[in-house]
């Protein structure tokens, strides 16, 4: 049997006024969610004009639509789809990968050039990177990385804030692991794949779920990268771009939702990895 936590009167009055509040917060989602889904069931003259109306027939039919008129070069809703999940796996992937082993490297060793790279990370995370797209593009255009899978070369960097967040886990993971791995004559590499690795899985798995929704959600990289792969989310957002001209907003509304339900799926799979408090290694202070 759990204890129950005691608290005092004044607590107790805090912690169900934040309880309201953040019941009303998520109130304000899914209400909004429930909207669109049924904004996809209208059609478009009914959601212009009466927007906050039960459709007087609901349209179901318009989700299918959605794979049918939701095209980007030649590619429809299921290519589309197929770019996004290539892009989100490995791109994830290869983000957390890169983060987590430079992380670990500069936590863990010293050798020349740690404090720069450092510094480097903190630098280009302050410094607004939009300016440097011009430069980005022509330097993926040289090594033949635009319109190929090979863009998710630039996904392993080792930047970013998955830096910080594993660099900070890494800090408080105690060495005396490895020292003992060492001492029973294990490399660096058994140490960090057999132990280090298996220990931060909880950081990592996070750090992946949050990075592949926001790949999922990312529309600008495939719209100026990869023009001939378009994602889910770049084909909704050229789709929403000419709205004004197809006079579809029930198709925009169903593709978005439908380009949701991935996404709503990971959080009910991952939730608990994501809002649990990791513990920073296995030994007590």
């Amino acid at each position: 049997m759990r204890n129950k936590i005691k608290r005092s009167k004044s607590e107790t009055v805090v912690f169900s006024v934040a309880f309201v509040i953040l019941v009303l917060f998520a109130l304000t989602y899914i209400l909004a969610y429930l909207w669109g889904a049924m904004a996809g069931c209208k059609t478009h003259p009914e959601l212009v004009l009466h927007p906050f109306e039960f459709p007087e027939k609901w349209m179901f039919c318009n989700y299918i639509d959605a794979f049918v008129m939701l095209e980007v070069n030649d590619t429809n809703m299921i290519g589309m789809i197929g770019n996004s999940l290539w892009l989100v796996f490995f791109g994830a992937l290869f983000n957390v990968m890169g983060g987590c082993l430079m992380a670990y490297a500069t936590t863990k060793y010293q050798f020349h050039g740690r404090l720069a790279l450092i510094t480097i990370n903190l630098i280009t995370m302050i410094i607004p990177i939009m300016g440097a797209l011009p430069s980005q593009y022509r330097t993926y255009h040289a090594l033949g990385m635009l319109n190929s899978p090979l863009i998710l070369a630039a996904y392993f960097g080792g930047f970013g804030s998955i830096n910080l967040y594993m660099t900070a886990f890494f800090k408080n993971l105690s060495w005396e692991y490895a020292e003992a791995a060492f001492m029973d004559g294990a490399n660096h590499y058994t140490v960090l794949f057999r132990i280090m690795i298996p220990l931060a899985k909880g950081p990592i798995v996070a750090l992946y779920v949050m990075q592949a929704v926001a790949i999922w959600n990312d529309y600008m990289t495939a719209l100026l990268f990869l023009k001939d792969m378009p994602t889910l989310a770049t084909g909704i957002y050229l789709f929403q771009a000419t709205t004004i001209y197809r006079a579809r907003l029930d198709i925009l509304f169903a593709a978005t939702i439908l380009s949701s339900i991935p996404v709503l799926v990971l959080y009910i799979f991952f939730n608990k990895t994501i809002l649990t408090n990791v513990s920073f290694g296995g030994l007590k202070a």
